[in-house]
């Protein structure tokens, strides 16, 4: 594995839980890739003047260690498959001064035009490049819970109201939320379902009930790990819905899938699925849930659900 990018958890990116939120360490993911860019020979992959880049499709993310505010992190990664069009990147975010791993990527990513976003034959200096930067899978990489079927193509409105999904949020891309093209950048993919999460009652009643009843958080909501699929990426101006659910409840974990919608077309723009815990904020621990909270849980399960 080649370094891709070094820095750390600035302050301003860690969230109300103390750490670095998601959005943040899919952002540094995102500098690794141009990173990984630069050995393919594809120097000017993310600038403006860009005619080919690299547009990630299916995002797997584990989140293996907290990572506080100020600490060293750098990304380790290489390229482990490819085809004519696309490649799949494995990168591991490692506390800089332990060696611990704190998360892990696996991304897929298209070979595209640059404006247009058009997917096209990698050239044959690109080939050369990729084969030159090819490394084994490793077993890290692998997610506990997540399902691996293939996106699917049935996500609209429309069949969010027939599944009844619970709406989290709303709002629009920012003009400092899009990328060198005029597309929103893909850390905001997991940044939009973050910022909206808290409006999730069905899946985390016991933040809501804190709110509603003005008394302090003792456990919240953390992500273990999560796949993205992007559809399309939205550009200033435009909207967004979140619907989610929650597909399944254990003692220790809920898997919850949220879809973001266009809320003028009903089609889908990206969606992802997520294994997440209570968080003890004292213990820094996982949380068991009560049986009466595991039974409330499980009886708005809806295991149909997909990605």
């Amino acid at each position: 594995m080649q370094v891709l990018w070094r820095g750390n958890a600035n302050a301003w990116e860690c969230d109300e839980l103390g750490h670095l939120n998601v959005r943040f360490y899919m952002a540094k993911a995102q500098e690794a890739l141009a990173g990984l860019a630069d050995h393919l020979g594809m120097h000017h992959a993310f600038a403006p003047d860009a005619t080919a880049t690299l547009i990630p499709r299916d995002v797997t993310v584990r989140f293996l260690a907290e990572a506080r505010p100020g600490a060293p992190l750098r990304i380790s990664g290489g390229v482990v498959s490819h085809d004519e069009t696309s490649l799949t990147v494995a990168m591991i975010l490692y506390h800089a001064a332990s060696d611990i791993p704190a998360a892990t990527f696996e991304i897929r990513a298209e070979h595209s035009h640059a404006e247009t976003g058009r997917v096209f034959s990698w050239p044959q200096r690109s080939l050369k490049a990729l084969s030159a930067s090819l490394i084994e899978r490793p077993e890290i990489l692998t997610p506990r819970s997540l399902s691996q079927t293939p996106a699917s193509d049935a996500l609209s409105l429309t069949q969010a109201d027939k599944l009844d999904l619970q709406e989290i949020g709303r709002g629009r891309i920012n003009r400092d939320e899009l990328d060198a093209f005029g597309r929103m950048r893909a850390e905001f993919g997991i940044g939009k379902v973050s910022d909206s999460v808290i409006h999730f009652s069905d899946g985390f009643p016991e933040q809501w009930q804190a709110f509603a009843d003005n008394t302090p958080l003792t456990v919240a909501s953390a992500v273990l790990e999560s796949r993205l699929n992007f559809r399309r990426f939205p550009s200033q101006g435009e909207g967004f819905v979140i619907r989610s659910g929650l597909k399944s409840a254990s003692e220790t974990v809920r898997t919850l899938v949220h879809w973001a919608l266009d809320p003028v077309t009903g089609k889908a723009l990206w969606s992802m699925e997520a294994v997440a815990c209570m968080l003890n904020l004292k213990t820094r621990k996982l949380e068991r849930v009560s049986a009466d909270r595991l039974a409330d849980l499980q009886a708005k399960a809806r295991p149909e659900l997909s990605l």
